[in-house]
């Protein structure tokens, strides 16, 4: 072969092999590199490198150089250690290179322990965030097209609590093309309570930095619930943001726990969604209209949220077509005991508020159709109002049964001791059909016709049953043109007291009556009925007795007497007594013995002392002043 055939050969033969070399990475032991490189990064970023494991190059298609075990500190080589381990990769721009200047086109680092400010005087990353953000924003030069964190550990000091924390396993890429105006960021973590990722997209720097609205959209994942967001946002007058999103929750009380916030009664809701509109700026976030979804329920309506350094206030206003409130009073009976209120555990939980008071509510709600339950409510208009210490619900009115129902109950903690509960309820309600209610109630529909009522009660407990054992105050029933089904009075008085026998008898039993009332006076736990009387055409009937609230049983005696003209001695029609008692769920009914005892006086003292509270015998004026552990007797 001729030489001019070989030289042309051998020379692109050695061009090949020299392309093939640069493009392959190499090993070296250059420590003027690093020291090279490092200049560089402080003048542009305030970052000093060291490096002490060996370099690799690497020189097309583009520049690249790999630092292995690398220490970034702040400012110079003395200053605060920014990050440590792992190695640094840095893709160069070739112009600048050749110009011998350093400028970064794209970052990674992989595998390194990353420090952030580790006390509230802690400066590191200070100057180095702010050179940063004057290169992105076009004010100091060029700017990195792409900055990457691999398999890297952050430790700093945790938003909730200010302890130090690490997240591992930490990954982020700041993306933004030289031919693009938006920057896109995706990363995520892993910390001990899980993991969660962030993708930012459509967001323009330029635009932001100069005053300007930039588009953005943000959706974030963590174990207990999701978010996306989008619209548009600027940084003029501090963050501003508007546009539309979605929130949306399997534990709110969780994902607040994440996160360090408090909400009032969130430990009560665990299925939560918000989507809607938002306008947010100088720590408030506006909803001009949102839908707020739990339990199944969709409520529409507009609210707000504001962040202050103690506490977070909500306000809203909803209204919805239909609303399930099973699933809440079932979590309020479950956080409180009184789901098992016959459980010895049950009754000692604790009533504390200040689990359910971490932020400042005021809620207002409307429902066409709402549930509790069987029981079904219509034109209810609710509100609900937390405080620090404190929560009071109303409801404004509701239709039920044909009758209107009204009621206010508030929870506060004591001035002198914040575990302790003082709870105040009132009540009443109008034209209730007692038997509907009861049939909802999957109860035997015993009582007919309208009834109202009323309830003024108050306790104070550290737990359900010291709440119970304190309950005072006074309910009232009254009935008027009903009737009692199932149950014939004038026949039980004519068979001597006692029932016709068979189902038949007991179902076509029944007393009509003109009016029909109890009143129950309520000390210590245990109610009185002061006042318990029936009148029909052809009989009377009255009823005292006591109920005791924390022993849940029931014991009183029933009069029957039937209107009729006295004998021909002059002595009053005889009457027939009844002595009902037991428990709540086992109550029995049996004739008394003796029917003549000697009048209400002699009746009330046979009463067992089973359900006999402190100061029982005492005048109701001043039984409140006998001692909760008076006895009985001498």
């Amino acid at each position: 072969m001729s030489l001019r055939r070989i030289l042309p050969a051998l020379g692109l033969g050695l061009v090949a092999s020299a392309l093939v070399a640069a493009c392959l990475p190499w090993s070296i032991e250059a420590p003027g590199a690093a020291r090279f490189v490092s200049g560089a990064l402080q003048r542009s970023w305030g970052v000093a490198l060291s490096a002490r494991g060996p370099t690799e190059v690497v020189l097309l298609p583009l520049p690249r150089i790999v630092f292995r075990d690398i220490r970034l500190n702040e400012g110079d080589a003395a200053g605060p250690v920014l990050a440590s381990g792992g190695h640094l990769s840095l893709q160069l721009g070739p112009a600048a290179l050749l110009l011998g200047r350093v400028e970064v086109d794209s970052l990674t680092l992989e595998g390194a322990e990353v420090l952030l400010p580790q006390d509230a005087g802690d400066t590191r990353w200070s100057g180095a965030t702010e050179r940063l953000t004057h290169s992105i924003a076009g004010e100091d030069g060029g700017r990195p097209r792409r900055i990457i964190l691999a398999r890297c550990s952050v430790t700093g000091l945790d938003p909730r609590d200010g302890t130090l924390r690490t997240a591992h396993d930490v990954d982020l890429t700041v993306s933004w093309p030289t031919w693009s105006e938006s920057l896109a960021l995706t990363g995520g973590f892993r910390w001990s309570d899980g993991s969660a990722r962030i993708t930012l997209a459509g967001l323009r720097p330029y635009t932001l930095f100069s005053g300007g609205e930039s588009p953005f959209s943000v959706a974030a994942t963590w174990p207990t619930g999701s978010l996306n967001a989008e619209g548009r946002g600027s940084v003029r007058d501090g963050l501003r943001a508007s546009g539309t999103g979605s929130l949306q929750t399997r534990s709110l009380h969780r994902t607040l726990a994440l996160t360090g916030g408090g909400l009032a009664l969130s430990p009560f809701v665990e299925d939560f969604s918000v989507e809607g509109s938002f306008e947010a700026g100088s720590g408030q976030v506006q909803f001009p209209n949102v839908t707020v979804r739990s339990d199944g329920n969709s409520l529409e309506g507009a609210g707000s949220a504001t962040f202050g350094s103690r506490r977070t206030a909500v306000q809203a206003t909803l209204a919805a077509e239909n609303l399930n409130l099973s699933p809440l009073l079932a979590g309020i009976l479950r956080l409180t005991g009184f789901d098992h209120a016959d459980d010895a555990a049950a009754r000692a939980r604790s009533l504390d508020l200040r689990p359910f008071t971490g932020g400042d509510l005021d809620l207002r709600i409307s429902a066409g159709n709402a549930r509790i339950g069987p029981v079904q409510l219509t034109d209810l208009a609710s509100s609900v109002l937390v405080r620090d210490g404190g929560i009071e619900a109303s409801l404004g009115r509701a239709s039920l049964r044909g009758g209107i129902v009204k009621g206010r109950v508030s929870f506060a903690a004591d001035d002198g001791d914040a575990a302790l509960t003082r709870v105040k309820a009132q009540g009443s309600f109008d034209r209730l059909d007692l038997g509907d209610l009861l049939d909802d109630l999957g109860q035997s529909r015993w009582m007919l016709g309208a009834t109202r009522g009323s309830l003024a009660l108050e306790a104070a407990g550290h737990d359900v049953g010291a709440l119970t054992r304190s309950v005072s105050g006074r309910v009232a029933l009254e009935s008027e043109d009903g009737a009692l089904s199932g149950l014939d009075l004038a026949d039980v008085i004519h068979r001597g007291g006692t029932m016709a026998p068979g189902a038949l008898a007991r179902r076509n039993g029944r007393t009509p009556f003109e009016h029909a009332a109890v009143t129950l006076l309520f000390a210590d736990g245990v109610g009185e009925i002061v006042e318990g009387r029936l009148a029909s055409r052809t009989l009377g009937a009255s009823l005292n007795g006591r109920i005791a609230l924390a022993d849940r049983r029931f014991q009183a005696l029933a009069e029957i007497q039937p209107r009729t003209n006295a004998s021909a001695d002059g002595a009053p029609p005889a009457a027939t007594q009844f002595e009902i008692a037991g428990p709540w769920d086992a109550v029995s009914v049996r004739a008394s013995a003796d029917p003549q005892a000697g009048g209400v006086d002699a009746r009330r003292r046979a009463l067992p002392d089973l359900v006999r509270r402190p100061g029982a015998d005492l005048p109701l004026g001043i039984r409140a002043y006998a001692p909760a552990n008076a006895s009985a007797g001498p």
